[in-house]
Formats: C-alpha cells, structure tokens, sequence
C-alpha cells in the first residue's frame, strides 16, 4: 500500500519537471484565446475586405452620375425606352453593368463596379440630391426593417434618407430617371449585409439579423457641365 501511495507523487513530480509536459499544459491554457484572436482577426480581414471593394464600388457607380451619363443615357428595357436611368436601371448598371445609348446615339456599355464577391441580391443603393439650399446635410444609415413569421426573419423593406426633410432630395423611380443636375450636389451610398459570424469567446461583429453586418460605402460628388441629350449644356 505504501508503495501505491507513493506512485501519485512521484508521477506528479516527473510530470513537472518534463519540459514537453509543461508546455502542453501552458498551451492548453492559451489555445482557446490564442484560436479565438486568430480567428476574431480573419473575420475583421474580410470585413475589411468586403468594406474596401463596397468603396471602390460606390465611387465607379457615383461617377456616371458626375459626368451625366446616368442622366442623359438612353435605357430600353422591359421593351420601353426612356432618357435617364431610373433606380432600378442604376442599380442593374452597378451589379451587372448595363447597355445604353449615349447622347450621340452611340451604343455604349457600362462595365459592373461591384467586385464579383458581391452579391446584388444583399446590396442597397440609395442617391439623394441635395437641395441647394441645404449647405451641411447630415448622413445617416440606412433603416432595415424585417419581420419574423414562424421563427425565420426576413428583410421586408429598406429606407435611407439623409438629414432633416428640409436637407433631404430623392431619387426618381420613374422613367424620367435622375434629376440631379449640372452643379447639384448628390450623395450615393450603397449598402450591404455582409455574412459573418460570432467568433469564439463572446466576439461578434453582428449587427444585424441572420449574422449579417450592415457595411457602408459614401460618396459625395458634384455633377459635371455635361452635354444635355439635346446637344445643349443647359440644366437637363
């Protein structure tokens, strides 16, 4: 019995003096932190990733509006033409590029600004012209409503709008497309639900329902003296 008793220590005492054994105890400890920071750093990388090709996104789609051409482009489609792209139009140039007539009549073609690890489906464009008389408009986000039936929640509408009313313009959905102008000053924000999870150890990035997180992408532009689809520079 004595010599059973004296087993445990023994073992105990070889354990702590066996290098290999002490750093598997000390990394048994550190590991769960050690794997949460690294992962905690990979989903912070691709948010940042996602948030850098949203941004280069937004200035691409905001320069047709600067030099006109979301203005004075001939749009067919649905088998009705229209001069001016319409929110629906714009959105289509953005996420799969879009082919219009110039005010030359030329056939051109708009390549797609979102990266292709983007889905059209998760984005949100809002534009706003500013009216003149507004000098600072405040921006905001953009307002995500869902509803919840049966335990699955789902995105039912989307508004954004900037500022007070009296520093807040509109885009138009109808198929006299945009009605910012020569010297306007107009803000285009694209928004978009990115899929991310939480991390171990508590850390998330979740700000939305369904483990999205809302990123945003802001530009602020002033539209160009562009030619007028009648061959004037004229307000169009």
């Amino acid at each position: 019995m004595t010599r059973r008793r004296g087993v445990l220590p023994l073992r105990l005492k070889q354990l702590a003096s066996n290098e290999d054994a002490n750093t598997a105890l000390e990394f048994a400890f550190v590991a769960p932190a050690f794997i949460a920071l690294i992962l905690g750093t990979l989903h912070i990388a691709l948010i940042y990733f996602a948030q850098a090709g949203l941004q280069s996104a937004v200035e691409s789609a905001a320069r047709l509006i600067t030099t006109g051409q979301a203005q004075t482009s001939v749009v067919t489609s649905g088998g009705n033409t229209h001069t001016g792209m319409s929110a629906s139009d714009f959105k289509n140039a953005v996420c799969n590029g879009l082919t219009v007539k110039n005010v030359n009549g030329a056939t051109v073609t708009y390549p797609s600004s979102l990266p292709p690890f983007l889905s059209c489906s998760r984005l949100t464009v809002n534009v706003q012209v500013v009216p003149s008389g507004c000098t600072s408009p405040t921006i905001t986000s953009p307002t995500y409503n869902y509803t919840t039936t049966n335990g699955t929640t789902t995105l039912t509408s989307t508004s954004a709008g900037y500022g007070t009313v009296t520093c807040s313009g509109s885009w138009s959905n109808s198929s006299a497309g945009l009605s910012g102008t020569q010297g306007d000053l107009v803000i285009v924000q694209l928004g978009y639900l990115w899929p991310t999870i939480t991390a171990p150890m508590g850390l998330t990035f979740i700000n939305q329902p369904n483990g999205n997180r809302l990123l945003i992408a802001t530009y602020v532009i002033t539209v160009e003296n562009y030619l007028c689809s009648d061959g004037t520079s004229s307000s169009c």
